[in-house]
C-alpha cells in the first residue's frame, strides 16, 4: 500500500513521530481518519497493537534516508522542521546517538498506552483525535 502526502503525515502521527525528537503537525481530523482506516490492516474499525508498531516502523524506514537500520539525528533534522534533540536522545536508550528500530518502538509502545484512555487495548478513531488535538504544532518536511 502506498501513503503519500498528507495521509504520509497524518501516519506519522498516528505513529508519534515524536519518537524522533520532533514536535508534530495536526492534520485536519479528515486526514487523520483516513490514515487511520489506511493503518487499521483487518479493517476492525480500531488500530491494535500490532497495527500501531507497523505504522511506528513505517515512519522509522521514511526516516532511515540511508537505510542503515538507525535514524541518526541528522536523519531526523533533515525529515523534521522542528527536531527536539532531548526527545530524540531520551529515545536513544544506549547512546551511540542513534536510534534503532527497536528504540524507536520502545519509545511508541508508552505513546499507545497513554492514547488508549478507556484501557480497552486498542485505539478508537476518537482516542487518536483527542491525542492529536493535544500535540503541540510544527510541520514534517516533505
Amino acid at each position: 500500500m502506498r501513503r503519500t502526502g498528507i495521509v504520509a503525515t497524518a501516519l506519522a502521527l498516528l505513529a508519534g513521530a515524536i519518537l524522533v525528537g520532533v514536535v508534530a503537525a495536526q492534520p485536519a481530523p479528515d486526514a487523520v481518519r483516513k490514515a487511520f482506516a489506511e493503518a487499521d490492516a483487518n479493517k476492525d474499525g480500531v488500530l491494535n497493537i500490532d497495527e500501531y508498531i507497523a505504522n511506528v516502523v513505517y515512519v522509522f524506514r521514511q526516516v532511515d534516508r540511508n537505510r542503515d537500520g538507525f535514524i541518526s539525528e541528522e536523519e531526523a533534522r533533515a525529515y523534521f522542521v522542528e527536531f527536539r534533540p532531548e526527545f530524540f536522545k531520551a529515545a536513544d536508550r544506549n547512546g551511540d546517538g542513534r536510534l534503532s528500530v527497536g528504540e524507536a518502538v520502545a519509545a511508541k509502545v508508552i505513546d499507545f498506552f497513554e492514547i488508549d484512555t478507556n484501557h480497552d487495548g486498542v485505539l478508537s478513531i476518537e482516542e487518536v483525535l483527542v491525542y492529536e488535538r493535544a500535540l503541540p504544532t510544527a510541520a514534517p518536511r516533505k
